[in-house]
């Protein structure tokens, strides 16, 4: 089996599993609103919130690996590749996940030793024309790695 289609098989492995732990906890979400409600039962709401923490703590990693594996098929541009600060954005959204301007600013500072707000802003809405990023809307909005479908 070739390198590509196993890491495909692994990517794709990872994102059933991912959308089968979220599942999971959204039920255990209902059950636990379903015990709160009957007084009866309010001694078994202790060990559903465990269960659904103990797989929380699995969901995560798995996140994170969706989110790096897509960041890597966005690094492979070429004008994203040879732009650093482009880079550095990406790589900090894969890390740490939706972030603000200047949380970006910040985490970009730490990967390159300097950066300018203003730059980093220019490169986020360049990113975002390009389809790169999302922006979400909020009081404070806040910018995403767009998923990107399996090639």
């Amino acid at each position: 089996m070739p390198a590509s289609s196993r890491k495909e098989k692994t990517a794709s492995n990872v994102e059933n599993l991912s959308k089968k732990l979220d599942e999971i906890i959204s039920r255990l979400d209902l059950l636990e609103k379903m015990i709160v409600e009957n007084p009866e039962n309010r001694g078994v709401a202790a060990a559903v919130s465990l269960a659904k923490f103990g797989l929380g703590v699995y969901g995560e990693p798995l996140k994170l690996a969706e989110r790096l594996k897509n960041a890597e098929r966005y690094l492979r541009r070429k004008p994203i590749a040879q732009d650093e600060i482009s880079r550095c954005i990406i790589q900090a959204l894969a890390v740490k996940g939706a972030l603000n301007i200047s949380a970006i600013t910040r985490q970009v500072t730490g990967m390159r030793g300097k950066a300018s707000r203003r730059i980093v802003r220019e490169r986020v809405k360049k990113l975002q024309a390009q389809g790169v990023l999302s922006r979400n809307a909020g009081k404070v909005p806040t910018y995403e790695l767009i998923k990107q479908a399996d090639q």
